[in-house]
């Protein structure tokens, strides 16, 4: 581990490698909020090394203070998943590879339209001279295994990443800075490019990540994994979206999943600039098909209420109000938001059910959602409602 001001998530990382590992070197870059004492506390071998601008370099002397077999490599903001510790022990026993991919499942922002994303690196790997980390930031151990000619394999293990669900503006700063210094050395680094984006795009500068996208995907040699490929026409079309450029983002959107089809946050982008462009009932399939899907290939399932949300958007523009109260019905109360609540109101109101719809309205205004006709639409409602004569 390399580790700096971590002692609030440090013994929860610790914890979940206890059954796993024989020893924990720790590299320390600076602390100063008693990291490396709580991490000598728990059996831990530190070691202060000073930052240098530079993730592959401390991940490298962690290496050298390595004496196992095989490495296993964790940030504080991880946690191997319940049960990993044996995975871990049984994979290094069983194989003949050099190393293996793990499953690192990150936690997304609670605004994000899926709780989780998944991708493959290679965490666990024998220990050999020529294994060493390359790149300032996102650095990654598995080029010098393929360079040496060893294999790498998918393993079982999962790893649980926690930071993504709470961004840090002044490790977004930094991972710019490293980023651009990396470019400056290798300008056709494509998984940098691809990572320039991405932080871009978190900073919500459009337009400069789009650049980098598309300088990204331009890369030949070596391309792009297929999967990240996918990724970036994805947050292409999420930019274009963004900057309301809606036949754009249906383009982009087409690309990432000729790349990867199931790929469902490309879908929900494509059905949302589909409805933007007026294609009501080819956004209102592609809605429908991302309902109550498994996982995709990034083991990412959105959450419920969106795909149904847009689909019942779709029947209420097409004033299919039956259709559209049945999507929402069971999905409403899953959205915090109240968005599901204010469309399901709205599908009541087409039908003449008035109570039902001041009823969803209500529980629209309650969740705390702020839309410009929530309030004149309930008073409304209310109204007719009053006037509807009582039966005796």
């Amino acid at each position: 581990m390399i580790v700096k001001d971590e002692s609030a998530r440090l013994p929860g990382c610790l914890a979940s490698v206890a059954g796993a590992v024989d020893e924990i070197v720790v590299v320390d870059t600076g602390s100063s909020d008693g990291t490396p004492d709580l991490a000598r506390s728990r059996g831990c071998r530190v070691v202060a090394w000073p930052w240098r601008d530079d993730f592959a370099a401390a991940r490298n002397e962690s290496l050298r203070h390595a004496t196992g077999d095989w490495v296993l490599v964790l940030d504080a903001d991880e946690r191997l998943s319940p049960g990993a510790d044996a995975l871990v022990r049984a994979a290094t026993k069983a194989t003949h590879v050099e190393g293996l991919n793990c499953q690192l499942v990150s936690a997304l922002p609670p605004d994000h339209p899926a709780p989780t994303i998944a991708a493959w690196y290679c965490r666990l790997f024998r220990r050999r001279p020529d294994h060493r980390f390359e790149g300032r930031v996102h650095e990654q151990i598995a080029p010098s295994i393929v360079a040496a000619g060893g294999r790498i394999e998918r393993s079982a293990v999962t790893i649980a990443h926690l930071g993504y669900a709470e961004p840090s503006a002044a490790k977004v700063a930094r991972n710019l800075r490293l980023l651009r210094r990396q470019l400056e050395d290798r300008p056709q680094d494509a998984f940098a490019l691809f990572n320039l984006g991405l932080t871009l795009q978190t900073k919500g500068e459009w337009s400069k990540a789009a650049d980098a996208f598309e300088r990204a995907l331009a890369v030949s040699t070596p391309p792009l994994p297929r999967d990240l490929r996918a990724v970036a026409w994805t947050k292409l079309a999420e930019g274009r979206f963004a900057r309301a450029q809606w036949t754009e983002a249906v383009r982009a959107a087409e690309k990432s999943l000729a790349e990867e089809p199931a790929l469902a946050l490309a879908r929900y982008v494509l059905g949302r600039a589909l409805f933007e462009t007026g294609e009501i009932e080819r956004a209102a399939s592609t809605f429908g098909e991302l309902l109550d899907r498994p996982a995709d290939a990034l083991g990412m399932t959105l959450h419920r209420h969106l795909p149904a949300m847009g689909l019942a958007v779709c029947r209420l523009r097409q004033r299919r109000f039956n259709d559209a109260v049945s999507v929402l019905v069971s999905s409403a109360a899953a959205d915090a938001s109240g968005e599901s609540a204010f469309h399901l109101a709205n599908a009541y109101v087409g039908l003449g059910r008035l109570e039902e719809a001041a009823t969803s309205y209500r529980a629209a205004r309650k969740a705390g959602l702020q839309h410009p006709d929530l309030e004149r639409r309930l008073k409304l409602c209310e109204r007719l409602i009053a006037a509807i004569p009582e039966k005796k």
